[in-house]
């Protein structure tokens, strides 16, 4: 019976080129989109990690502490779970960044460093948000030794809030793309089943089972699925060739393993997906 699927999957796709070759195109077009949308997941993620990353908080110390005092609430810091990094700079090394930033020398008009010891925090970007960072900077506030924990507040719960905007509006973009992706797919395969209803007539007559009917249109589905991620793998990579050559210091290789795959998996779900759901019309289209 499996023999018999397959041999009747391949009878579709064999029996209209053309309407293969349109269903093909069409597929890999949605390929393309459901692709893209995962991209622009992945990208909006990576990008608010990375700027999440760069934010720091300055904890300034008391002056009183020794260096094991400093030491052990640089270990305390660094057990709080989202914590990334603490890097300790000195009163002399305060005095450099002071000068780098402002362009203003104060030591000639100073006879002693008014710049504190500090810490240089920076948290982990997951899940670093416009609540919890109060709530950790707090929590380091509270600690012995701790005069001063210091940020800027408005700027960084600005950018928190852009980044939460800004991954609603991409997830909105993926999920849209990936629905019209399957959209695309469905109608397709649903004008092919459509096209093959004298077909599917005369099996109903000689006794076929709907599931007999279903089964074959789901392979053919799958099957062209296949062949379209197999296009979108060939022209990603033709891309990253050309790209490699026109940027020397172009790497694609690792990230394009995980990509092909992602490609194949997209392509195999879309041409199931579309074909079962069309394949549920079959009942319907005997009725008529």
């Amino acid at each position: 019976m499996i023999i018999f699927y397959f041999r009747e999957a391949f009878r579709i796709f064999r029996k209209s080129s053309l309407a293969t070759a349109i269903t093909i195109t069409i597929t890999t077009i949605a390929v393309i989109l459901s692709t893209i949308s995962i991209f622009l997941v992945f990208s909006a993620n990576k990008f608010s990690d990375q700027i999440k990353q760069s934010i720091e908080v300055n904890v300034y110390l008391n002056e009183n502490l020794s260096q094991n005092e400093i030491d052990d609430l640089k270990v305390e810091i660094q057990k709080i779970i989202s914590v990334q990094s603490v890097a300790f700079v000195n009163k002399d090394q305060a005095v450099i960044n002071f000068v780098k930033e402002t362009g203003q020398d104060f030591r000639s008009v100073l006879d002693e460093n008014p710049l504190p010891n500090s810490f240089v925090v920076k948290f982990k970007p997951q899940p670093l948000n416009e609540t919890n960072i109060e709530q950790l900077t707090d929590q380091i506030r509270k600690m012995k030794g701790v005069t001063e924990v210091i940020y800027d507040y408005k700027t960084v719960l600005r950018i928190l809030n852009l980044l939460k905007s800004f991954e609603y509006v991409i997830y909105f973009l993926s999920i849209t793309l990936i629905l019209l992706a399957t959209y695309l797919v469905y109608s397709n395969n649903k004008i092919q089943m459509y096209g093959n209803r004298n077909h599917y007539l005369t099996m109903k007559l000689v006794g076929a089972q709907i599931s007999t009917m279903k089964i074959p249109l789901i392979l053919n589905g799958i099957i062209i699925g296949f062949i379209s991620s197999l296009i979108c793998i060939l022209l990603l990579s033709v891309i990253s060739i050309l790209l490699a050559k026109v940027f020397i210091n172009f790497n694609f290789i690792n990230p394009i393993k995980l990509m092909n795959l992602i490609i194949l998996l997209i392509g195999l779900a879309l041409g199931f997906i579309g074909s079962f759901i069309s394949s549920l019309k079959i009942s319907r289209l005997l009725e008529e």
